[in-house]
């Protein structure tokens, strides 16, 4: 029974995680807390023991998704400062042709790299706590 609800589960954990991901700057939610639902798809079906390797990410896979969100934050924020504005100052990047729009394209990105880096790091500690990290060194 598991198994069976457990496609249109991940389905709507998808969904709703690029829903307040993509809303999160207009309302309660954002990248933290769609990178944990990205995260509890990727674990949950580990958790049931329904094909884990073609619906997860590998320890590796987890830890280049959690630098790749921390680098694209601080891309972000190093990219205003070398624009000479303050750290993460969205108005200064070439994101649009308003100050507006410059805005909330800066906070959308800011928030897929903490949905990134939130959802590779949450992958890796489930990984470490359940004694698959090692697993990817061995031959």
């Amino acid at each position: 029974m598991l198994r069976v609800l457990l496609a249109p589960l991940l389905a709507v954990l998808h969904l709703f995680g690029v829903y307040v991901l993509i809303h999160g700057h207009y309302g309660p939610g954002g990248g933290f807390v769609a990178g944990i639902l990205v995260a509890a798809a990727m674990i949950l079906p580990r958790l049931v023991g329904w094909d884990p390797e073609r619906l997860s990410l590998s320890p590796r896979g987890a830890a280049v998704m959690a630098v790749a969100g921390i680098l694209l934050f601080a891309a972000l924020g190093a990219a205003s400062m070398v624009l000479g504005q303050p750290p993460l100052d969205y108005a200064a990047l070439p994101l649009g042709s308003t100050v507006p729009a410059r805005r909330s394209m800066g906070i959308l990105l800011i928030e897929i790299g903490v949905a990134l880096a939130v959802a590779g790091s949450m992958l890796a500690l489930f990984y470490a706590l359940t004694g698959k990290l090692g697993e990817a060194h061995r031959p």
